[in-house]
């Protein structure tokens, strides 16, 4: 059954929030370096899989909480990767860029995005938690 209260719970809200972080990463690293590529730094490899995997699985996750299903386990599963992905990848991105050879500012702005979308999801980890516990 279909149900919209699901995108109005702050689960579903933050969702939204991570598939816009998600897209500006993707967007950024394949349009930033004045309309070429953008590499995440000296571990391009980790942020391309990194970024493409999660595009993928968090929009997937966001119908099934529209199609009312329950998977709390694997969204915090989820939520511990990519915390840990996404900020390894942003740390790696910023050391890569705050090299005066390659100190670009659009790759620092990447390694921000890639750090903030770590944060987020490491909240989405607290909710899915809290929301466990009820």
């Amino acid at each position: 059954m279909v149900t919209m209260s699901a995108i109005k719970s702050p689960l579903g809200f933050m969702k939204f929030i991570i598939i816009s972080l998600l897209v500006s990463i993707v967007v950024l690293s394949y349009f930033g370096n004045e309309g070429g590529r953008l590499y995440f730094g000296l571990q391009d490899y980790l942020g391309v899989g990194t970024a493409g995997g999660f595009s993928i699985i968090i929009p997937i996750l966001l119908f099934t909480y529209i199609f009312d299903g329950s998977i709390f386990v694997l969204e915090s599963l989820v939520s511990i990767a990519g915390a840990g992905l996404f900020l390894t990848v942003g740390f790696i991105t910023l050391s890569s860029y705050s090299h005066p050879e390659y100190g670009a500012p659009a790759g620092k702005a990447l390694a921000g995005l890639c750090i903030t979308t770590g944060a987020v999801f490491g909240l989405n980890l607290a909710l899915t938690i809290c929301t466990m516990r009820k």
